[in-house]
């Protein structure tokens, strides 16, 4: 297995630590939507490549499908959002709740071979998971008006962004490394 493809399905987990230097770096001229958009195409490039190949190699590459496809929605959510309409970011931010437990899938449908030895990336990620799970709930019920929201989301949701999405994409890329 070709590990190049494996490294840029994880381009969307590194978004936030790339598109802040990028946003910075170019004085706003570059915003954050077409960062996201881009890395959104990479990685959806690269699972779609890691796909076509598993399909020869594991039994289980459909696994791999929900990642390729929740990196479709967002590549298009944050498409549609940047350049059609002007509507609530929250459709984005579903879209990358759902990526860990979506990558935790994409683990599975390594090789028996290639899997046995990320084992640990496979559980972490599932670990991680949990997370997200509950903020892509929550921002589901912020669309219902009326709809309290605790104040540990704001807490988690920084969290998540800051530490647990790079943690992630660090686990594609060690998986990917290790499945040479």
């Amino acid at each position: 297995m070709k590990t190049g493809p494996l490294i840029a399905a994880s381009a969307v987990f590194f978004f936030l630590w790339a598109v802040m230097p990028v946003t910075l770096a170019s004085r706003g001229a570059i915003g954050s939507g077409s960062v996201i958009i881009l890395l959104s195409l990479v990685s959806l490039a690269g699972s779609v490549q890691f796909l076509r190949a598993m399909r020869r190699e594991s039994p289980r590459w459909f696994w791999g499908i929900p990642f390729a496809a929740v990196c479709t929605a967002l590549a298009l959510w944050t498409g549609i959002t940047r350049w059609v309409v002007t509507v609530p970011d929250i459709g984005n931010h579903v879209f990358l709740f759902l990526l860990p437990p979506a990558a935790a899938l994409f683990f599975y449908s390594f090789p028996d071979d290639c899997r046995n030895g990320v084992r640990m990336p496979i559980a972490v990620s599932a670990l991680v998971s949990v997370l997200p799970l509950i903020l892509a709930a929550n921002a589901f019920c912020t669309l219902v008006p009326g709809t309290p929201v605790p104040g540990f989301m704001a807490i988690a949701m920084v969290l998540y962004t800051l530490l647990l999405m790079p943690l992630v994409g660090l686990l594609l890329v060690v998986a990917g490394v290790a499945c040479k």
